[in-house]
């Protein structure tokens, strides 16, 4: 009888110098790591993205977990708990944009952020906070906005 093994190996993509404050301590700095990082104002498509987070809330990583369309995005939590994992994360920030520029979240917005959240619980990784990003500098905070349920 023939086994297959498999290795999984960490390779790191890219590395890139970003100037922006490396501890996440407020929603105002997640919101502009998210600008900073992937320029989630200005994109045409909905983007789906996440910051990965140590102990003490430095950024170790990010990554784009979707791309959607002009005002949906399908994302699951295996993509971004499979990338998590593989930065070693304790935390994670969720984030995306809306094309409309408007940043109020939507009701699958917010199921969203609740079904990420039960599945960080199973996986010891929180979810600290889900930032929309709109236009003109605006964005919501869940966290400040006592969103998460």
């Amino acid at each position: 009888m023939l086994i297959t093994f498999q290795k999984l190996a960490i390779v790191k993509e890219e590395k890139k110098r970003y100037f922006l404050e490396p501890f996440i301590q407020s929603p105002i700095n997640a919101a502009d790591a998210f600008q900073v990082i992937f320029e989630l104002e200005n994109a045409a498509e909905e983007m789906f993205c996440a910051l990965f987070l140590n102990t003490k809330n430095k950024i170790i990583g990010a990554a784009e977990i979707s791309h959607g369309t002009l005002n949906a995005s399908l994302a699951h939590p295996r993509e971004l708990f499979k990338k998590a994992l593989f930065h070693n994360a304790a935390a994670v920030i969720i984030g995306h944009n809306h094309p409309s520029g408007d940043p109020q979240p939507s009701r699958e917005d917010v199921e969203l952020l609740k079904k990420f959240r039960e599945a960080g619980e199973i996986l010891g990784i929180s979810i600290l906070d889900q930032i929309i990003i709109g236009g003109n500098n605006e964005f919501y905070s869940f966290t400040t906005q006592s969103k998460i349920t």
